[in-house]
C-alpha cells in the first residue's frame, strides 16, 4: 500500500509547478506564424506532459493528480482558445466577460 503520509519535497513541487503551470504560461505571451507557434505550443504540451510524468515518479500522488488536471486543462485550452496555458485562457475568459461592465466606469459616477 502507498504511503501518502509523507509530503513532496518542495523542490519536486517547485520542478512540478514549473513545467506544468509556469513554462505554458510564459510561452503563451510568444506570438509566431502559424506553423512555428503550433509546434512551439505543441512543445509546451510534450513539456507539461514531462512535469506529470516527474511527478508520477518523484511527488505524492495528490501532486501528481493536479499536474495530470492541469495538463489535460492545458491541452483543452490549446483546442479551445488556442493558448497553450490554463492560467492565460482564465484571463482572455475573464476578460471577455468583465470587460464590458468595467469599460464605462467613467459614465457610472454621472
Amino acid at each position: 500500500m502507498l504511503d501518502t503520509k509523507k509530503a513532496t519535497p518542495k523542490i519536486i513541487l517547485c520542478q512540478v509547478a514549473g513545467w506544468v503551470l509556469v513554462l505554458p504560461l510564459l510561452v503563451s505571451f510568444v506570438r509566431l506564424p502559424f506553423p512555428l507557434g503550433l509546434l512551439l505550443e505543441s512543445g509546451v504540451i510534450a513539456s507539461s506532459a514531462y512535469g506529470v510524468r516527474f511527478a508520477w515518479r518523484h511527488a505524492t500522488p495528490r501532486v501528481a493528480v493536479f499536474a495530470l488536471f492541469v495538463t489535460l486543462l492545458n491541452v483543452i485550452s490549446m483546442v479551445m482558445l488556442s493558448t497553450a496555458s490554463v492560467l492565460k485562457a482564465l484571463y482572455i475568459i475573464a476578460w471577455l466577460y468583465w470587460y464590458p461592465y468595467y469599460s464605462n466606469w467613467v459614465y457610472w459616477n454621472v
